[in-house]
């Protein structure tokens, strides 16, 4: 869960807002899709947040942008909920959803494997992200080694 030291420049400048506005950061990328640049926001808060909010909360964002101008050329700025497979990108968010189901990928294999699903046990003292598979085995993964990870709902119909 690496950032560019941009997108770290741009989530610090952009943080304080959201924040105020009473809402979280969950994630932010900055990525080349199709050949442009598009500035990713996933902002939340207790209850969820709907269309409108983005939208009000992507104007704000983007005056804020436009006078730091921190990005030099065009780009798309994309601020919306992060969706029932919420990324989990800092401890406190493994803390948060304890008992929820993950699917962790990791920057080198551990145990042989890279991706890990189950049920998020939390957080060990060492930092470490504890994965329980079906048979009831826990992964300990630690953070350092997480590239991303998600909630992952089963969705019964």
């Amino acid at each position: 869960m690496q950032k560019s030291p941009k997108e770290i420049e741009i989530q610090e400048l952009l943080a304080p807002v959201v924040e105020d506005a009473g809402y979280e950061v969950v994630d932010l990328r900055l990525r080349t899709e199709a050949g442009r640049l598009v500035l990713r926001l996933l902002v939340d808060r207790p209850g969820g947040i709907t269309l409108d909010e983005c939208a009000r909360l992507s104007r704000e964002l983007s005056a804020h942008m436009d006078v730091a101008d921190p990005i030099r050329g065009a780009y798309v700025l994309e601020v919306s909920s992060p969706g029932i497979r919420r990324p989990l990108t800092r401890p406190e968010h493994f803390e948060r959803f304890v008992g929820e189901r993950v699917v962790v990928k990791t920057t080198e294999a551990l145990g042989g494997r890279k991706t890990f699903r189950g049920v998020n046990r939390g957080l060990g003292e060492d930092q470490t992200v504890l994965v329980e598979d079906d048979s009831g085995a826990t992964t300990r993964i630690p953070f350092a080694s997480i590239r991303e990870a998600n909630l992952d709902p089963e969705i019964r119909f």
